[in-house]
């Protein structure tokens, strides 16, 4: 799914900030259950990575069981949250047998997939785990917000020093992130990394479609940054049922 990620990366994803998005929308999950929910709904979180979205929410009510294809964000999402249920699994074909009230997928792991045959599917697995009247809440970077990948970045810290080198195909609709550094390791040592990301963004009329062909009725999409027109946003926000 992830072109194998994340491997020894995931060691170093929380330290490396990456964690804080998943912050945001631990918060905005929290608020849509306040108003839309009891408070104590059952979660599957697809593409859980560290499990960060677990650990903001693990005072709250609702039960979690968080789903990721690498081996290594999951040993991570289980150190982080003892006792939690964390499963190893593909987010387009992964199968529980079982259904929840509100399944999630953040930060644009949808768009990581290899095309629209595997996000089809993706919606087709979460559809099957949705219980009658739950919600699939998601969100995906738009063409725009890869547009934004063209970028060389420099991240320094304490404890590290990472080069992020993007790029994006406007043609083909894919970017792909290039992220190299070295991290504090035992012993005062560092220890270099390497990491390769790579992601599609569709045109909406073809995500909502594959929606409806999954089997969703009701589909609400908005801008991610509020201060973004939706017709120019960077990051869609939907919530389907």
């Amino acid at each position: 799914m992830k072109n194998q990620i994340y491997g020894e990366f995931a060691h170093h994803y929380d330290l490396l900030g990456w964690n804080r998005f998943a912050g945001i929308c631990a918060l905005r999950l929290a608020n849509f259950v306040k108003l839309r929910g009891t408070g104590r709904e059952s979660v599957l979180d697809l593409a859980c990575g560290t499990g960060e979205l677990e650990y903001r929410l693990r005072r709250t009510a609702m039960s979690f069981v968080g789903v990721d294809i690498s081996h290594q964000m999951l040993k991570e999402a289980r150190r982080k949250n003892p006792g939690g249920r964390f499963v190893h699994g593909d987010i387009a074909s992964v199968r529980l047998n079982r259904k929840f009230d509100i399944v999630t997928c953040f930060f644009d792991s949808l768009n990581h997939l290899s095309g629209l045959t595997e996000i089809k599917k993706a919606f087709k697995t979460t559809r099957l785990h949705l219980r009658d009247g739950g919600f699939f809440i998601f969100d995906m970077l738009t063409e725009s917000g890869l547009a934004g990948w063209e970028s060389v970045e420099i991240r320094r810290g304490p404890e590290f020093y990472v080069t992020v080198n993007g790029h994006h195909d406007a043609e083909k609709a894919r970017a792909e992130v290039k992220i190299e550094g070295f991290v504090l390791a035992a012993k005062g040592r560092y220890r270099r990394f390497k990491q390769t990301v790579a992601e599609r963004a569709y045109p909406f009329e073809v995500i909502s479609d594959s929606l409806s062909g999954a089997g969703f009725k009701k589909i609400a999409v908005s801008s991610f940054n509020s201060d973004e027109p939706i017709e120019k946003t960077s990051r869609w926000f939907f919530v389907v049922s």
